[in-house]
């Protein structure tokens, strides 16, 4: 699975974030169920989320991938059905 988007280390384990409302906060995602055990609250479809102060997590940092192909890097994203690597072949 291709990592992709915003990613910060809250109580030494990786978790996506959006921002909050609260300029001082963000809210962090998880798949895990038993996330809930650590004051996640189930959101829809097995997302649990949390809000958690900026000053609560390690660092803030933006994943995005890339795939070298014959040569050539790519912007790359994965296709949910398969799970194939897809090439980003738009010029900007």
């Amino acid at each position: 699975m291709l990592r992709k988007g915003e990613y910060t280390i809250y109580n030494g384990k990786e978790f996506r974030f959006i921002e909050s409302d609260s300029v001082e906060a963000i809210e962090l995602i998880s798949n895990d169920k038993n996330e809930m055990d650590n004051g996640f609250t189930y959101y829809k479809n097995n997302i649990y989320t949390k809000i958690v102060g900026v000053d609560d997590v390690k660092e803030l940092y933006s994943i995005i991938p890339y795939a070298v192909y014959k040569g050539e890097m790519f912007p790359a994203s994965e296709e949910r059905k398969t799970g194939k690597v897809l090439l980003d072949t738009t010029k900007h």
